[in-house]
C-alpha cells in the first residue's frame, strides 16, 4: 500500500513549520512569481496548498485558484484566511495520486514542498499529466540531494553510495514532519537526472530550470541582514541555476500534447469521482458519482474527495 503522509493523523500544523523559515519562503516566491507572470488561463492548481503558503504567488490569477490537500483540517482551519487573501480560491481536500478533475481540464499547476512526501513519484507525475491541459504549465519545487553541504559531506565520509540517482531518505531524527517523533514517514530527497527521467517518462518538458534557497544554514541567516540575503539568493538564482548545488531544485514544465481538448467554463464542471473518473450529480452539500455511486460531502464551502 502507497504511504499517505498524513498531517491530520497527528494534528501537525504545517503553519507553525514556517514561522522561522522567512527566507525560504521568500527565496521560493520569487522563482513562483517569475515562473507564473505570464499564466493566461482558467483553472490555476496548488497541489499540497495546504494553508495558502504560495497564494501570494499566484494571487493576480482572478479565475478560479484551487487549492487541494489532503490534510482537511489545515484547510478547515485557514479557511478564512485563505479566502480573505482570494475570495475566490476553491478549496478541496483529496489524495494527489487520485484527483476529483476531469482529464485535460486544469491550465497550470503547481507541487511546491510536497514531492518529499511521495512514495511513487512516476505515478503522481502521470495523475498531473492527466489532470492538465496539452501544453499546460506545470511547476515542480524537489528536494535536491545533491546540494552542496551534502555532497561535502558524503565525500569526506567517503560515502559514493549516496551518489546515486536513487531517492535519498532522509534518517528519522526529532520531530519528523506531519508524523510522530521517531516514526517512519516519506521524506525524500531526490537526484536531478531521476526527476528529469520521471517527467521525461510522463510527457513533461523542462522549459527552465532554478536553483532556489542557496542559504538555508542557520548562522548566515542570524548573520546576513535579510535584504542582503535575498539580494544574494537573486543573484545566485540568476547566475548558478545551470548548477545541482542548492537545496531546492524549482522545474518550469509543459505538458506535451497537440490536441486541445475539451473547453469547461465552471468550477463544477471539471469535478470527477477520484475513484473511477466518471461524472458526479451535485446536490446542495455533496456529489454522487453517477457510476459507483459513492458521495463526496462539501462542509462549509470545502470538498473532501479523499479517497
Amino acid at each position: 500500500m502507497t504511504k499517505i503522509t498524513d498531517y491530520d493523523k497527528f494534528g501537525y500544523d504545517y503553519k507553525e513549520y514556517w514561522k522561522d523559515r522567512v527566507y525560504e519562503d521568500k527565496a521560493e516566491r520569487i522563482v513562483l512569481e517569475r515562473y507564473l507572470k505570464d499564466f493566461k488561463g482558467k483553472f490555476f492548481l496548488d497541489i499540497g496548498g495546504s494553508f495558502g503558503r504560495n497564494l501570494q504567488a499566484y494571487r493576480f490569477i482572478d479565475e478560479t485558484p484551487i487549492i487541494l490537500d489532503y490534510s482537511l483540517k489545515t484547510l478547515k482551519k485557514y479557511k478564512n484566511e485563505i479566502l480573505k487573501q482570494h475570495p475566490k480560491v476553491r478549496l478541496i481536500a483529496a489524495n494527489a495520486y487520485n484527483m476529483p478533475f476531469k482529464k485535460n481540464c486544469i491550465d497550470a499547476s503547481i507541487l511546491i514542498r510536497t514531492l518529499h512526501h511521495i512514495e511513487e513519484q512516476e505515478r503522481l507525475f502521470d495523475e498531473i499529466n492527466r489532470v492538465m491541459k496539452n501544453n499546460g504549465i506545470f511547476i515542480l519545487e524537489y528536494a535536491n540531494k545533491l546540494h552542496l553541504k551534502a555532497r561535502i559531506k558524503w565525500l569526506l565520509k567517503l560515502d559514493f553510495d549516496k551518489f546515486s540517482t536513487q531517492p535519498y531518505q532522509q534518517p528519522t531524527k526529532g520531530h519528523f514532519e506531519g508524523s510522530r517523533d521517531g516514526e517512519e514517514a516519506t521524506f525524500l530527497n531526490f537526484h536531478p537526472r531521476n526527476i528529469t527521467k520521471l517527467l521525461h517518462n510522463s510527457d513533461f518538458k523542462i522549459l527552465k530550470k532554478t536553483n532556489c534557497s542557496f542559504f538555508r544554514i542557520k548562522f548566515l541567516k542570524k548573520l546576513v541582514p535579510f535584504p542582503l540575503l535575498m539580494a544574494f539568493e537573486k543573484f545566485f538564482q540568476k547566475t548558478l541555476s545551470w548548477t545541482n548545488i542548492s537545496p531546492s531544485i524549482v522545474l518550469k514544465n509543459q505538458k506535451i500534447g497537440e490536441k486541445a481538448g475539451e473547453t469547461f467554463q465552471s468550477f463544477e464542471e471539471i469535478l470527477c469521482c477520484p475513484g473511477c473518473k466518471e461524472d458526479l450529480e451535485f446536490s446542495k452539500q455533496n456529489a454522487k458519482c453517477k457510476n459507483c455511486k459513492k458521495t463526496f460531502e462539501q462542509e462549509n464551502g470545502i470538498w473532501d474527495f479523499r479517497i
